[in-house]
């Protein structure tokens, strides 16, 4: 009688923990049917080897695309203008003041396009990149733009492509 009892809330825990576990199935999966495409969408197209992985991790959006990421980031056009800014002043005056500027506004605008700008893969890192080596070209012992450069030349290896200069 006790084993049976042992088996039975088993069983009974056994089934809670399957139901807890279960998830529902699309309508389309269970009929063996494929999803419909919307309207919008196009027939899948042939994988473009010099395309940029998808880089959700670096987004801070929800369900971003970079298929059809075409329209600009207002936020990344202002800070490399800043960024370009602080370099011509930079480039006149050759002050610390300027260099110290200079320096947080091109690790301000490279961090922000790697990390955060709402832009394909494509448009985002090799311009960080371009930053982060302007950054270590005036500041060579940078880590954190060191780090952020080599992440950047990773993924571009990963992808087999060449890294830009």
């Amino acid at each position: 009688m006790y084993k049976s009892i042992i088996r039975i809330s088993a069983l009974v825990s056994l089934g809670f923990f399957l139901a807890a576990c279960t998830k529902e199935v699309p309508k389309e999966l269970i009929n063996n049917q494929k999803p419909q495409q919307n309207q919008n969408q196009q027939q899948q197209q042939p994988v473009d080897k010099n395309q940029m992985p998808d880089d959700s991790i670096h987004r801070n959006l929800g369900n971003n695309n970079s298929q059809t990421d075409t329209k600009g980031d207002t936020k990344a056009d202002e800070m490399m203008k800043a960024a370009d800014d602080a370099e011509a002043k930079y480039i006149k005056s050759k002050s610390d003041a300027d260099k110290n500027d200079y320096i947080l506004k091109q690790m301000g605008a490279a961090n922000y396009l790697m990390f955060e700008a709402n832009l394909s893969p494509k448009k985002k890192y090799k311009p960080a990149l371009a930053r982060y080596n302007k950054v270590l070209e005036i500041d060579p012992k940078n880590a954190e733009a060191m780090e952020n450069k080599k992440q950047i030349e990773d993924i571009y290896k990963s992808m087999g492509m060449p890294i830009p200069n």
